[in-house]
């Protein structure tokens, strides 16, 4: 990218629009600072995610033709509360997220891109309750866009993992009694669920629900999680524990017609190990890349790095793969994340933080699935 090119990306994002600019056949879309994308659809149609520079926390949903456009809805504004991840269908036309309820409070909903918001809550489930002004969050959709994942709270005062659709209303999956239960993702169906179920004394444990049928995938007493699923469901992604070495390390599940099998990819060079760690937030329906956050050190104060996986160049940090692209990203920018990638694997978005103190999301197109042009340094 050029100078010239610098400049007129970061004039775009001043003015509130977005600006691409080409190189090498891949191309890099800046957001408006503070529009912060969580997800992607298929082919980079379309992504949503969150208003977060004016504080609002507003759901919003971006394509490259119209911009951005906020939802409404928002919590913040009105209960001063905010929860949950905004996340899109596979064909761009509906998004969950957690919404201001017609009562005033936290609630799973589905918006459509011809009929607007649908709320999960009220009625509330026979075993709901009002906690933390809400009645539960959204963190997921099925990619067919029929079912909305996150939880609700229940009377024993647990979070109640949860998936919820128009048309069959509130599904609440199997859990140990007295423990929360989170699902963060689905598959194309509906019919995995991924997320986590906390352990008898607290941290959580990767869990996914197939057909009903929960299955733990790792039981150890440091906190990891699941947070993304294939389309086939057969390829799940998130976070383990490299007990050789009690450091979580960034891990794929494939499935082999009876169970889940871990592939570590392991974590960045720099990495403090027991202190630190990477989790996978994103994987193709391939399973040929996945992407995520890599914790040098998970103590606050800690610095942060996204990174790209692919079985050739293994875990390439967010810079350099960016820069193997030939793209440039604004002066400046501390990238903290790469945290969306569309289900083809041919859009990727990450968040970096400004020299204003802004975030701001920047959107890479590729020509090819998973692009890498040059080895890994």
């Amino acid at each position: 990218m050029m100078i010239r090119d610098c400049i007129v990306a970061a004039a775009a994002a001043a003015i509130g629009v977005s600006a691409t600019v080409a190189s090498a056949g891949a191309t890099i879309t800046l957001l408006p600072p503070g529009f912060l994308v969580t997800d992607i659809a298929t082919n980079g149609i379309a992504a949503c995610g969150n208003v977060q520079g004016d504080g609002s926390y507003e759901t919003f949903r971006w394509t490259p033709t119209g911009g951005v456009e906020r939802l409404g809805r928002a919590t913040v504004p009105v209960i001063g509360v905010g929860a949950g991840t905004p996340d899109i269908s596979y064909n761009g036309r509906r998004i969950s997220a957690t919404i201001l309820s017609s009562d005033n409070l936290e609630t799973i909903g589905l918006w459509d891109i011809s009929t607007g918001w649908t709320e999960a809550m009220p009625p509330m489930p026979a075993d709901g309750r009002v906690m933390d002004l809400g009645m539960g969050s959204a963190w997921g959709i099925s990619g067919d866009g029929r079912h909305v994942t996150g939880f609700y709270w229940n009377t024993a005062g647990d979070a109640q993992g949860c998936s919820w659709s128009v048309a069959g209303g509130m599904y609440a999956v199997d859990k140990t009694p007295g423990r929360s239960v989170r699902i963060n993702a689905a598959n194309l169906d509906g019919k995995v669920l991924v997320g986590w179920e906390e352990r008898y004394d607290g941290p959580w444990c990767p869990t996914v629900w197939r057909n009903g049928v929960k299955m733990t995938l790792q039981a150890y007493g440091i906190p990891t999680t699941l947070e993304a699923v294939n389309s086939a469901g057969t390829i799940l992604g998130g976070d383990s524990v490299d007990e050789s070495m009690a450091t979580r390390s960034a891990t794929l599940w494939r499935w082999n017609g009876t169970s889940y099998v871990a592939q570590r990819l392991g974590w960045l060079p720099g990495t403090q190990l027991t202190s630190g760690g990477a989790r996978v937030d994103a994987v193709s329906d391939n399973g040929q890349i996945a992407v995520g956050m890599n914790m040098y050190s998970w103590y606050p104060g800690g610095s942060v790095d996204g990174f790209v996986w692919t079985p050739k160049t293994g875990m390439v940090k967010d810079t350099t793969y960016v820069a193997s692209l030939g793209l440039t990203l604004p002066p400046g920018m501390d990238v903290r994340q790469i945290n969306a990638l569309s289900p083809d694997g041919y859009t990727i978005a990450g968040i970096g933080l400004l020299p204003s103190g802004q975030y701001q999301t920047f959107i890479i197109h590729l020509p090819q699935p998973g692009l890498y042009p040059v080895p890994r340094p």
